[in-house]
């Protein structure tokens, strides 16, 4: 979308999936009923040969398209993106399906291919293995069910991004670190003054004052 007027896209809208493409002449939509929300896995087939495109979702029946005007390929430069876009700006996709956010959720399973002559095979060199990942969440299990906090950390989901939030003196992906009394996050924080060094001790600290200071906490002249 951003090397001209050419894209291909997949999302979903208020509900149902919505599949557009644009030849360079004007684009064509295709948008689903709405989804059976209690269907676990929801399973999509799509395709566009020149100007006719078609989508199918779950037992919907299929939903075909023509492209506007005179041209017949889909003239495109960048990466094939699955699941999470290279910018998280909205703004920068294309205008056809006005989508306000980027992917959020899990793909199952996924095959393609370029021609009518070709097999189906996964995306990415070697075959099933995509160059990278954003916002494609697990599929199935949590992942916090498949992490272990320790010292009394919670797992905390967000998008798909996981981690461990810590109790107050731990830190680490897994709380098993302590955090030493001279860290800026330990609280209480150190004593310190003018530019003083604190210095761990089996219990405590000291602080290591530079010229000019003198005192416990180097807080004298």
């Amino acid at each position: 979308g951003l090397n001209g007027d050419d894209f291909l896209e997949l999302g979903l809208r208020n509900g149902r999936v919505v599949y557009s493409y644009n030849l360079g002449s004007g684009t064509a939509t295709i948008i689903s009923k709405p989804l059976d929300l209690t269907l676990g896995i929801h399973v999509i087939h799509l395709g566009r040969n020149l100007q006719k495109g078609w989508l199918k979702v779950d037992d919907q029946k299929n939903k075909t398209v023509t492209s506007p005007g005179r041209l017949v390929g889909l003239n495109v430069f960048s990466q094939f993106y699955l699941g999470g876009y290279q910018e998280y700006t909205p703004e920068l996709l294309p205008k056809g399906p006005r989508f306000k956010n980027g992917f959020q959720g899990c793909i199952f399973d996924i095959q393609f291919r370029t021609s009518i002559n070709q097999k189906f095979k996964s995306p990415g060199t070697p075959e099933g293995h995509p160059n990278s990942g954003r916002s494609v969440g697990q599929c199935k299990d949590s992942p916090c069910s498949l992490i272990k906090c320790r010292n009394g950390g919670k797992c905390i989901e967000k998008g798909s991004t996981v981690y461990c939030d810590c109790l107050t003196g731990w830190k680490g992906a897994f709380c098993t670190e302590t955090v030493s009394v001279c860290e800026p996050e330990h609280d209480p924080p150190h004593l310190c003054k003018q530019g003083g060094t604190c210095v761990p001790l089996p219990h405590g600290y000291t602080c290591h004052c530079p010229l000019g200071t003198t005192g416990t906490y180097c807080e004298q002249g």
